[in-house]
């Protein structure tokens, strides 16, 4: 199905169900566009997807119309330079969710990602029915970490994991009330900037919050925290 018949149909659709999310794709291989494009449909009625074959180009339309949802970015595009793409794309538009689709499973490369801000990281290598259900997971407001990151993941001998089990509650880690509001908000990628948006807070004050989340679950940095949090089960309440 190409980019018109998948718009006009989601556009019909949007008219009787409520609207979906906005996605702009940024790869320049037919074949994995056309596969997004087809989850994308699956994902929600309604939802639609525009499609740019260059960095240059995504650059240019969120220059112009910034107003989507999400972003899926190739990284190993012709006029990109891998992780320097999504770094300046997030300099440009900081609140701009962003998910990274790329054929790289570097696992340095992938933690550099989601400690920039991607929602979320997507190794082409992964089955189709796996990439649906890891974008369904970030579209209902989690963060997608690869299982080879969450198996292989060993932090550093300094950094204190907790030592009694938690049974899934973050509580159980002496977290606060609005600590583990704060924790639920890293969780969805968050920036500091929406989580004082979001908890109508002071910066000041989310900042240690978060200085609390992190020393609560032994780790250092928010990607840390988010393995942490799959690794013990917890259960954040929405």
């Amino acid at each position: 199905m190409g980019q018109q018949a998948f718009q006009a149909r989601t556009a019909s659709e949007a008219g009787a169900h409520s609207a979906g999310h906005r996605f702009l794709v940024v790869d320049d291989h037919p074949m994995v566009r056309e596969a997004i494009l087809q989850t994308v449909d699956s994902l929600e009625p309604g939802s639609s997807a525009e499609l740019a074959t260059s960095f240059g180009e995504s650059m240019k339309r969120l220059d112009h119309d910034s107003h989507y949802d999400y972003v899926v970015l190739d990284l190993n595009l012709p006029d990109s330079r891998g992780h320097e793409s999504l770094a300046a794309l997030k300099r440009v538009h900081p609140e701009l969710p962003v998910i990274v689709l790329s054929a790289s499973t570097e696992r340095d490369l992938i933690l550099q990602c989601l400690d920039t801000g991607a929602l979320g990281y997507i190794p082409k290598t992964l089955h189709a029915d796996v990439i649906k259900h890891a974008l369904r997971l970030i579209v209902a407001g989690h963060v997608y970490v690869p299982q080879e990151v969450v198996s292989t993941r060993r932090l550093p001998a300094t950094d204190l994991r907790p030592r009694a089990p938690v049974d899934g509650d973050p509580r159980r880690l002496g977290l606060t009330e609005r600590q583990i509001d704060v924790l639920r908000l890293i969780l969805k990628g968050y920036p500091n900037k929406l989580i004082c948006r979001d908890l109508d807070l002071a910066e000041g004050t989310v900042k240690v919050h978060v200085s609390a989340v992190l020393r609560a679950l032994g780790v250092r940095t928010r990607t840390q925290a988010v393995i942490a949090a799959r690794e013990l089960g917890l259960r954040i309440d929405h």
